[in-house]
């Protein structure tokens, strides 16, 4: 593995954290998926975990940081597990249900920080989360396809440049 590859991929996540976009709107949660599809290294999880250090040092951190950076752990681990039946059908399966588990993890800490421990409070705190859902969902779904035909498109050229 590149490290300069890695540094950049994980300045160019951060950067997306501190350039102006809609609220939850960045390609981190695909970042994390696709480094447990993608790469062998044993260290690659660092990468959006790192994007996540160096952008919250700079926005400031919050109380709820544990759940996400657990939350993009547990996606790192599911793209893991599922890196050996990749296609673009189940790129979408994947991103969905990654953006999903990201949606319950992180709200879940909200829900036990700043809620009423109640099952209104409950209700309200992943209510008041659904907008963030929807761009997170969009994001996820369009970077992770960004991702998977760029993923095919090097896996199809390096196969080529084999075979000849």
């Amino acid at each position: 593995m590149n490290y300069l590859f890695i540094i950049l991929l994980t300045c160019l996540a951060a950067f997306t954290r501190l350039a102006p976009h809609p609220p939850n709107f960045t390609p981190i949660l695909s970042i994390a998926l696709f480094c447990g599809v993608c790469f062998r290294s044993k260290y690659i999880f660092l990468v959006p975990l790192f994007a996540m250090l160096i952008s919250d040092f700079i926005l400031g951190f919050h109380s709820v940081i544990m759940y996400v950076y657990f939350s993009l752990l547990l996606i790192f681990i599911f793209g893991k597990l599922v890196s050996e039946k990749i296609s673009y059908k189940s790129t979408l399966i994947i991103s969905l249900f990654s953006s999903i588990l990201f949606f319950l993890i992180t709200n879940f800490g909200v829900w036990l920080i700043g809620y009423p421990k109640t099952f209104s409070g409950f209700i309200l705190c992943y209510s008041a989360a659904i907008p963030f859902f929807k761009n997170s969902l969009i994001s996820t779904l369009m970077f992770s396809s960004v991702f998977y035909y760029c993923y095919s498109y090097i896996s199809n050229q390096s196969f080529a440049i084999n075979k000849n």
